[in-house]
């Protein structure tokens, strides 16, 4: 395949964005099973440079998925760390290494958390969730009760329900540090999904569900579920 026949391909995706669902998903397709066909270092270089064009999200969001059939995926990332000077890419980085569990993911996580960037600590607290263990319990924690960010804390609450469904034995020591955050916790859209989080990993119905189709809705009385939770979490020997 050559590389004009590529970008070729990636200009007709990236005209169709605001185009009917199944056009976008046709052009897609075929843009990545263009990429997928050749595994030239041109190609794979040219591939991996589009994870910077980020203005057309769905497009972008696919090109990232697509990077993980490469062949030597994790090698190829790891070089990459070393010479990569953008803050999202370097966190797509680590975001593509925790879906493979890279056995790399984790250190990088622990780093990242630290950053000042936040998406980069975005990327870092659901990494942990995918392939931390007890140890960053406490790194969750610190982030679910000092950042800045609701969304951020709303991040590290999922976090631990990952953690949980990897390491079922942490059950209490997770439910720990969730109620550690729904007691400090003032925007009720963060204590929704802290206790959702509860609710998931305590096995115990507080008030609160997920929507079925909409993974950002939750349903419920919050007020209630504020109080149930709070009950619960009193007379919970943890």
């Amino acid at each position: 395949m050559k590389i004009d026949e590529i970008i070729e391909a990636y200009k007709y995706a990236e005209e169709g964005k605001n185009l009917p669902e199944e056009e976008r998903v046709k052009r897609n397709f075929s843009l990545m099973k263009k990429l997928l066909s050749d595994n030239d270092p041109e190609i794979v270089d040219f591939h991996y440079n589009l994870l910077s064009k980020r203005e057309y999200e769905e497009l972008y969001y696919d090109v990232r998925a697509a990077f993980l059939e490469r062949p030597g995926v994790e090698d190829y990332l790891l070089k990459k760390l070393g010479t990569e000077s953008d803050p999202i890419t370097l966190a797509d980085i680590l975001h593509l290494l925790g879906i493979i569990e890279s056995s790399h993911a984790a250190p990088l996580a622990r780093k990242f958390a630290n950053s000042d960037h936040d998406y980069q600590r975005e990327i870092a607290l659901y990494v942990l969730g995918w392939v931390g263990n007890e140890s960053d319990i406490t790194i969750l924690n610190n982030h679910l009760l000092n950042e800045e960010s609701p969304h951020l804390r709303i991040t590290a609450a999922s976090a631990h329900r990952q953690l949980y469904y990897r390491w079922p034995e942490l059950k209490n020591e997770l439910l720990l540090s969730l109620k550690k955050g729904f007691e400090r916790e003032k925007d009720d859209e963060v204590i929704a999904w802290i206790i959702i989080m509860i609710e998931s990993i305590a096995l115990k119905r507080l008030g609160l569900r997920e929507d079925k189709e909409d993974p950002d809705l939750i349903h419920g009385d919050i007020q209630k579920a504020k109080i149930k939770t709070s009950k619960f979490l009193d007379e919970l020997s943890i």
